[in-house]
């Protein structure tokens, strides 16, 4: 399932707010269709004729919201905001590779079940084996998932490493599941206790890239830094909220939570 972007003023733009009702339920519905279609924000003319019965096309195109082309309709701007279809493809060529490396590791076995894309940390489940945060090396003891990019700050590479150490503890008490959100919080905590902004930034990357089991991108890594200074805690718990989900952009669904929850908040 993908997700339309809109922001949180998107209602009081100058070209949306002189809108009919009609015509606003138009617009979305053709960027739901765009999105979902992956027309890059084109909408034929046989589709319009499906999505209203009114003439609602001529009030979006004088808005300046659409433009009028050969077979139909283009919404103006809609790649400067929404996934365009190469970029979506991409990230579904990039999930194939990531299930087909898992399935490589796995002895070849094609018929294995791969672990969840997006796990909930903060549900922990009995049948959930650990070796999803945590792999043996070759001698057998536990270590880091060598698909994640350890932290490069000192501090934050010490609380990983004790998180590794009480996973492989678990493990050796035959413990099978573990809250990981819990150990991160706790590692977190301290941190931010020694005002160590810089180690809380460096943990929460970690986490993140831990449960996508992927590098992520330097503008991905600034966003959680924004995140980790602006909302403190608050951000932990909205990447736990957010993993929950089937999403190819965490970080950024992560944030809008955040900034959801701190206003829920403030207002208390």
């Amino acid at each position: 399932m993908g997700w339309v972007r809109i922001d949180d003023n998107f209602a009081d733009h100058p070209k949306i707010i002189g809108l009919s009702d009609s015509a606003f339920r138009l617009y979305i519905s053709a960027l739901c269709y765009s999105n979902r279609q992956l027309t890059d924000g084109f909408i034929a003319t046989a589709v319009y004729a499906k999505m209203s019965s009114e003439d609602e096309a001529e009030f979006l195109v004088g808005a300046g919201l659409w433009e009028q082309i050969e077979g139909g309709y283009l919404i103006r701007s809609y790649n400067e905001y929404q996934p365009t279809r190469e970029k979506v493809n991409e990230k579904r060529e990039q999930a194939k590779e990531r299930l087909r490396r898992y399935r490589e590791k796995q002895n070849g076995n094609a018929n294995e079940t791969p672990p969840p894309t997006q796990p909930n940390p903060t549900q922990p489940n009995p049948n959930k084996e650990l070796n999803t945060y945590l792999k043996p090396n070759e001698n057998g003891d536990p270590t880091l998932t060598p698909e994640t990019a350890l932290p490069r700050v000192k501090t934050a590479l010490e609380a990983v490493k004790r998180i590794s150490e009480r996973l492989g503890q678990a493990r050796e008490a035959g413990v099978n599941a573990w809250n990981l959100s819990r150990l991160i919080e706790e590692e977190w905590d301290k941190l931010h206790q020694a005002n160590d902004i810089g180690g809380c930034i460096a943990l929460t990357v970690w986490y993140v890239s831990e449960l996508q089991s992927r590098k992520l991108e330097s503008a991905e890594i600034s966003r959680i830094g924004q995140m980790t200074k602006r909302f403190g805690r608050i951000a932990l718990l909205a990447i736990d909220e957010a993993a929950s989900k089937d999403l190819d952009d965490l970080v950024s669904y992560a944030f809008r939570i955040a900034q959801r929850m701190y206003e829920e908040r403030k207002t208390k």
